[in-house]
């Protein structure tokens, strides 16, 4: 069969189970069971699918017909220009998400420093700043020893010097941060049954749900950053829309904090939360 033919036939299987941007989701696997770029699909459509290939890709496509998620599917997952290894270990690492990275690499200096990445997962974020910022010391944390197993899968393959611990939290630690971020769980629970089925099913559930109102975890940031946190460091959390006006609330009762912001995402809804510790504090 050419490979243009087991593409389009790819691509009717997952429309009928529902699978959102079936045409797409299909080049995307074809193009990992055949290790081809997007213009080779193009330019190579015609080509016969070499039938062990054709077999990886028929698994492939049975895996994304019962919704399993792209990425877990192929295996990896682009961030901040890093390819991360990615499966049903981590939950996989949103682009807006990327703007976390971004805010840590506009606080780089060139004196030595100390970053704490909670909640840490795949270790999208901890690698992707390390990567940016080499003189960056970079310590990535998660309750989920399957997940820090992954984000240290990452780390040997990227060739990045990130450590990755076990702990709950900001609450374990004892030495001060210059740079805290943290994407929790923040969906509730009432959320969760009408998630999408690629997220519902297949995401760790430890990383998407954080109690009644999603904020359990987030909860805790605020008054253990403002003892862990150097003055002047810079802290970046990720939170639903509607959790972002009463997280910063709380930054600023504990006086701790200036430069308290909302930042939005790339579909224009309030996202993260930064700050910085107050310098003489």
């Amino acid at each position: 069969m050419k490979v243009q033919d087991a593409i389009d036939k790819a691509t009717a299987r997952l429309a009928a189970a529902g699978v959102p941007d079936a045409d797409r989701d299909a080049n995307s696997m074809a193009a990992a069971a055949l290790t081809w770029s997007a213009l080779d699909l193009i330019s190579k459509g015609t080509d016969e699918f070499p039938p062990y290939r054709k077999r990886k890709f028929d698994e492939m496509v049975a895996r994304r017909e019962k919704r399993e998620p792209l990425q877990y599917v192929t295996g990896s997952v682009s961030f901040a220009g890093l390819r991360l290894q990615i499966d049903k270990r981590a939950l996989i690492p949103r682009p807006e998400t990327e703007q976390i990275v971004d805010l840590v690499l506009a606080h780089r200096n060139d004196k030595p420093a100390r970053m704490l990445d909670v909640c840490t997962g795949s270790g999208a974020i901890a690698l992707a700043a390390k990567k940016g910022w080499k003189e960056l010391s970079v310590l990535g944390s998660d309750v989920s020893q399957e997940a820090l197993l992954l984000a240290r899968e990452n780390a040997k393959k990227l060739k990045l010097e990130v450590n990755f611990v076990r702990a709950d939290l900001l609450r374990p630690f004892l030495m001060p941060f210059h740079v805290i971020t943290a994407n929790p769980p923040y969906v509730t629970e009432a959320e969760f049954p009408a998630l999408q089925a690629e997220v519902r099913d297949w995401e760790p559930r430890q990383a998407l749900v954080s109690g009644p109102e999603g904020t359990t975890l987030l909860d805790r940031i605020p008054e253990d950053a403002s003892h862990l946190l150097w003055p002047g460091g810079l802290l970046a959390v990720e939170m639903a829309p509607a959790q972002t006006a009463k997280f910063a609330d709380s930054l600023d009762r504990t006086r701790d904090f200036d430069s308290i912001r909302v930042l939005k995402d790339f579909q224009g809804l309030d996202r993260i939360v930064t700050a910085r510790r107050w310098k003489n504090s």
